[in-house]
């Protein structure tokens, strides 16, 4: 028809979860051609001539008709309906493709926020329930140190033994909590929760880490959830592989969008030569960012440090 060389067309096609006959029409259809001849030019399995249309049977799903056309060979015909065929299945496959990552990204996103309430849950259980227990036996302990028992030279040093062990356990569960979901992040926004976390990072590890947040106060909870894991990811990384002495956090928003930059000065990498098991944190980062229609950009060279670049839109 393109070519000028039919002057109408249409089809007759099976739709899966449509009952009977989708037509699809261009051009002067003839009104006689109803879905009873297509329905035997299908069972016929073969192009048939119905006044002025050729009916061509495709893949044994439709029915394709062609009008005032010139006289062509059953080659042809024949090389048409492969042709809609294929096409036919290629857009089904991708229609298929299409629904079946809809589906995982919709079951990840769920996973993702069960992880974070659950994430949440176990953070105030250690804060409230073990965390509480531990300071009432930190302070029970500081009493007893307190009562004057000079013979008691023996108990006193253990009991000064078991005070120091739990005052380390009770710092040890108050990060674990923080860890897993922290509280700041929930109170005071992004830029609190990404200030708190580069202190204790420079506080445990001796790394020095630079902030910088020009964000509005709050941005969207699950944006914030977001970058908050993608940083923490990434500096987690940096303590881990990078052998570096400083590192940065930069956080903007312009146009429409905030953007999340993580660098250091460490001993760099080649993105391509990680083994699968050393590109699970970097798969993670990015559908994180994916599922909010982000995206997630590295860049490093041995020797030269590393950079983590992540954009979320703002809807």
């Amino acid at each position: 028809m393109a070519e000028d060389a039919f002057t109408a067309g249409a089809a007759w096609w099976r739709v899966e979860g449509v009952p009977g006959w989708t037509t699809v029409s261009a051009g002067a259809a003839d009104p006689a051609l109803e879905e009873a001849i297509a329905e035997a030019t299908l069972a016929a399995g073969e192009p048939q001539r119905h006044g002025g249309w050729w009916l061509i049977p495709v893949a044994g799903e439709g029915v394709l008709g062609l009008a005032d056309g010139p006289d062509v060979t059953r080659s042809f015909l024949l090389g048409v309906a492969e042709v809609v065929a294929a096409t036919a299945q290629a857009g089904g496959l991708r229609r298929s493709l299409e629904e079946k990552e809809s589906q995982r990204s919709r079951l990840l996103q769920a996973l993702l926020t069960a992880q974070e309430e659950e994430r949440g849950r176990i953070a105030r259980d250690l804060h409230d329930q073990i965390g509480q227990s531990l300071t009432a036996i930190l302070m029970a302990l500081d009493r007893q140190l307190e009562r004057p028992d000079p013979a008691a030279v023996d108990a006193r040093d253990e009991l000064g033994r078991l005070r120091g062990l739990t005052a380390v356990t009770l710092a040890d569960v108050r990060r674990i909590a923080l860890d897993l979901r922290p509280s700041v992040l929930d109170e005071l926004g992004l830029a609190a929760a990404l200030r708190r976390f580069a202190r204790e990072l420079h506080e445990r590890f001796a790394i020095p880490v630079t902030v910088l947040a020009e964000v509005p106060e709050r941005l969207p909870p699950q944006v914030e959830t977001v970058l908050y894991r993608v940083a923490q990811e990434a500096l987690t990384n940096v303590v881990r592989h990078a052998r570096a002495t400083e590192a940065s956090i930069v956080v903007t928003v312009s146009r429409g969008a905030v953007q999340l930059v993580v660098e250091d000065d460490g001993v760099g990498f080649d993105p391509e030569s990680l083994a699968p098991a050393e590109r699970i944190g970097l798969i993670g980062m990015r559908e994180r960012l994916e599922l909010l229609g982000g995206s997630l950009r590295l860049e490093s060279v041995p020797g030269g440090g590393c950079s983590v670049h992540g954009r979320l839109p703002l809807a």
